[in-house]
């Protein structure tokens, strides 16, 4: 098995290799031998570990061991592909028959010949975090080549560890000291302080409210004091009623929530035959205006045979209309009462009088004219005993009389 340890200088790839192989040969009972390791006490650690004289004869070591290079480019660094690989490194293609392990460690996988690249079994990358103990320690099973990239590292298994300070003194790592002094990027600092920015404006504006509430607490006392107690309750329940249309309007929860034989009902007209008279319609279906009635009668024998029969009574015949031209059902009396002599409607403005209400000259709305206005015009040319109301034809387009 090849695996290849990568990590920027001083992220603990040769720390954390020591204490991993450690760990495993203990636990498996197999021995390590290592090169390039400065200084390493084998005294100090669990496992038996030997030092070799040169990686490239790995090959020739004992059956089932454990091999660790460190800064491994200087054995199976990158070559001309143009040139046959040497048998140190083809020897890796069967590795697996003597049983060994390897585990090169170097700074960026890119430094190791691409023919162990791809016969790698693992790859492992540790990143440390803002220059503190903390460790990102990223596993793969092919190699990453761009490991200065996050992102390359999103199909990696993620584990986070710690600097084992004890480890420090089982090798010579570097002759300075070590430092963990934890430095964050500037973008954390400035996402800080926005935070603590935003929570100290919560807060202030929470305690301007209360202050608010302590000062207004008296006068609300003082109205409670002189109000009846038996319009407490329905003042609150106006306001309560207020606050919940203004944070969940009507209708929002039910559209969410309805079955579908709900769906169907509110879609089934009130009125068969009339779509628009369905529940679902009624914000759109509000009214605009009211019906204005017009009537007319007649007693002229030859209109009357042409009248429906339920507009015929004693020898004449009467039909009121809406000012949209649609007939309208009433009762007879009723029909030649208002086609004789008018009906009053309040909700129509004087045409040349002042608003009584305001004094000033009203805004009078264009509407067709008044054929109910009680103007019964008696025709000398007619025969006698017949009586008919005469309306202009250009008094009103839609002329509905002249349709059965």
């Amino acid at each position: 098995m090849l695996y290849i340890r990568t990590g920027k200088p001083g992220h603990g790839k040769t720390l954390n290799t020591i204490r991993e192989v450690d760990q495993k040969a203990l636990k498996e009972g197999r021995v390590v031998y290592y090169h390039n390791v400065a200084g390493l006490k084998a005294d100090q650690l669990q496992a038996a570990w030997y030092e070799f004289d040169d990686p490239c004869k790995w090959y020739e070591l004992p059956h089932d061991a454990i091999i660790v290079v460190d800064e491994a480019q200087g054995w199976f660094g990158a070559r001309d592909p143009r040139n046959r690989p040497p048998e140190h490194i083809t020897r890796f293609e069967t590795m697996r028959h003597q049983g060994h392990e390897v585990h090169l460690v170097t700074q960026d996988p890119r430094y190791i010949d691409v023919h162990l690249r791809r016969l790698c079994n693992g790859h492992i990358h540790y990143w440390r975090v803002f220059k503190s103990q903390q460790l990102l320690r990223f596993e793969s099973e092919v190699v990453i080549e761009a490991v200065e990239k996050k992102t390359s590292f999103k199909d990696a298994d993620k584990s986070t560890l710690k600097l084992d300070k004890k480890y420090f003194g089982v090798y010579t790592s570097t002759k300075a000291a070590h430092h963990f002094a934890f430095k964050p990027p500037k973008k954390m600092i400035l996402a800080l302080a926005v935070i603590i920015g935003a929570a100290f404006m919560v807060y202030r504006a929470y305690e301007r409210y209360a202050e608010g509430s302590k000062t207004t607490a008296p006068a609300s006392a003082a109205t409670e004091a002189t109000t009846p107690k038996g319009s407490d309750k329905g003042v609150v329940d106006q306001v309560s009623s207020a606050v919940t249309s203004i944070i969940k309007p009507a209708g929002d929860g039910e559209a969410k929530s309805l079955t579908p034989e709900q769906y169907l009902e509110r879609r089934k007209p009130r009125v068969p035959d009339l779509p628009s008279s369905a529940p679902v319609y009624d914000e759109l279906t509000k009214p605009v205006a009211h019906p204005r009635l017009y009537c007319l009668s007649t007693s002229d024998p030859h209109l009357v045979a042409r009248r429906p029969q339920h507009t015929v009574k004693d020898g004449k015949s009467c039909q009121c209309y809406t000012q949209q031209g649609t007939k309208v059902a009433t009762a007879f009396d009723f029909c030649l009462t208002v086609a004789k002599d008018g009906y009053f409607d309040p909700t129509r403005p004087d045409r040349n009088g002042l608003d009584p209400r305001s004094g000033q000259q009203p805004a009078v709305a264009t509407s067709p004219p008044t054929l109910s206005s009680g103007s019964q015009l008696q025709a000398d040319a007619q025969p006698a005993g017949t009586q008919v109301t005469i309306v202009p034809d250009s008094e009103y387009p839609s002329r509905p009389w002249r349709s059965n």
